[in-house]
This record gives C-alpha cells, structure tokens and sequence, in this order.
C-alpha cells in the first residue's frame, strides 16, 4: 500500500507541478500580451499626435500671420486717419521747426531697431531653447536606454544567481 500512496503522492506532485507551470506559463503570457497593447496604444497615441502636429503647427502660423496682418492693417489706417485730422484742423505752415522733427524722426528710428534687436534676441533664446531641450530629449533617451541596459543585466545577474540555487538542490 505505501508503494501505492508513493505513486498516487509522485502523481499529484507531478500534476500540482505541471499546473503551476502551466498557469506561470499562461500569466507570462498575459503579462507579455498586456505589456505589448499597453506599448502599441502608447506608441499609437504618439503616432496621431504626430499626424496632427504639422496642421496645429500650421493654424498657430497662419494665426500669428493673421494677427501681424490685422496690426498692419490697424496701423496703416490710424495714421491715415491722423493724417487726415492734421490736415482739417492743423495750419501745416505753423508746424513745428524741421530740427524738430528730424530728432523726433530720429529717435523713432532708434526705438524700432531697440525693438527689432529685442524680439530678434528673444527669438534667438527660444530657439536656442528649444534645440537644448531636444539635445536633452535625445540625452534622457540615451539615460533611459543605460538605465534599462543596467536594470536588465542585474535581473538576468540575480536571476543566473538563484537559479544556481534552485538547481543545485
């Protein structure tokens, strides 16, 4: 009877074994199968982004234009406007000297390039900005790559580790 109740215990540690395998096989599995749709739906994500990107880049651009365009056109018809009201009401000949008016001119003049090197300066920070944080995207990229390379070596470390002990017994 003890040879029976041997074979009967070999045979339900031998199923108990397979099972547990099977069901560690079938959670691999899964995790595997969860792990890629969750990266193909963020890559995925990622990818209609990129669809749209050049047309809110574009409608940004032909906004900013419409704007530049409106300020023009706003500038253009206010000193119209003014110059018709000097005309009415203003005796031309009893303008101011032309000196005046030259350093008036001149000093205009001064003022827009200011304004001009201002917005050129600023223009050149955001740029040179946004080319750092690209070189910054692409030095975290590589960081992440080290990272995982490292992380993935000291699990295949450990895991070589107790599988020696697992074996051995």
């Amino acid at each position: 009877m003890s040879k029976e109740v041997n074979t009967a215990n070999t045979n339900l540690s031998n199923n108990v074994e397979q099972n547990v395998k099977s069901y560690i096989n079938l959670t691999e599995q899964s995790t595997e199968k969860t792990l890629d749709t969750m990266k193909d739906n963020m890559i995925k994500s990622f990818d209609e982004y990129v669809k749209i990107q050049p047309r809110f880049l574009q409608s940004v651009s032909d906004f900013q234009l419409e704007v530049i365009q409106t300020s023009k056109d706003v500038i253009t018809k206010t000193v119209a406007h003014q110059k018709g009201l000097i005309r009415e009401f203003v005796n031309v000949s009893q303008a101011q000297p032309n000196e005046t008016y030259q350093q008036l001119f001149k000093k205009t003049n001064e003022n827009v390039d200011n304004f001009v090197k201002a917005i050129t300066a600023g223009n050149q920070f955001n740029f040179d900005a946004i080319d750092t944080g690209r070189e910054n995207v692409k030095l975290f990229n590589k960081a992440v790559e080290a990272y995982t390379e490292y992380i993935t070596n000291a699990f295949n470390a450990w895991n070589a580790f107790l599988r020696s002990f697992y074996q051995s017994k």
